[in-house]
């Protein structure tokens, strides 16, 4: 397993072998209607798609010595411990068929607000260009949820398009969403990650 990486405030444990505990704080997280306020019908119904989440992440470390992290404290805030798991976020490739990192993110609400999102995506965007400088990284989010799209120019990203989400999606159709990239994109490789949804 590759080893935990330090920032200034938090500690990024790879999802590569999660314990059972591991998965079952981040399921805390993941079906906490605040987390999911700006896309409510993305909230884990159960152990199993969080443990589902986790293995995705899991390939992308093992196929491509890279992935998400899960997200720890390493000082105390407020009610929150040094060493609370606070989130999980970083880059990953889970689809073969859409050759581009995905920077992401979703930590606890009570950590909000302190710039812990942009410290991690500056830090995934850097491991991301030491593992694979030639592959772009993107991040997908909802124009509504302003928090997220700042977050993504404040880890380095810019904006490369904005417009609504496919029909057939049934979590964001008729939501206008917006892809961020490090780089130009190719039109095809665009093409697919609006295709996501």
């Amino acid at each position: 397993m590759p080893a935990e990486t330090l920032t200034e405030r938090l500690i990024l444990e790879p999802l590569d072998d999660a314990s059972p505990e591991l998965v079952e704080a981040l399921f805390r997280i993941q079906s906490d209607p605040a987390t999911w306020e700006h896309l409510p019908g993305a909230i884990d119904a159960d152990l199993a798609e969080t443990q589902s989440l986790v293995d995705g992440y899991a390939r992308s470390w093992r196929d491509r010595g890279l992935g998400w992290w899960a997200v720890r404290l390493r000082s105390p805030l407020d009610a929150l411990p040094a060493g609370a798991v606070i989130g999980l976020g970083g880059v990953a490739i889970r689809n073969p068929a859409v050759p581009a990192w995905n920077l992401g993110f979703r930590l606890t609400p009570a950590s909000w607000g302190h710039g812990f999102a942009a410290e991690l995506g500056r830090v995934a965007l850097a491991a991301a260009l030491v593992a694979h400088p030639d592959v772009p990284v993107t991040g997908r989010t909802l124009t509504r949820n302003s928090a997220s799209w700042r977050t993504l120019e404040r880890s380095g990203l810019s904006l490369v398009w904005e417009g609504d989400a496919p029909a057939d999606d049934p979590q964001t159709s008729g939501l206008v969403r917006r892809v961020y990239s490090d780089r130009p994109l190719d039109p095809e490789l665009l093409a697919r990650l609006i295709a996501l949804g």
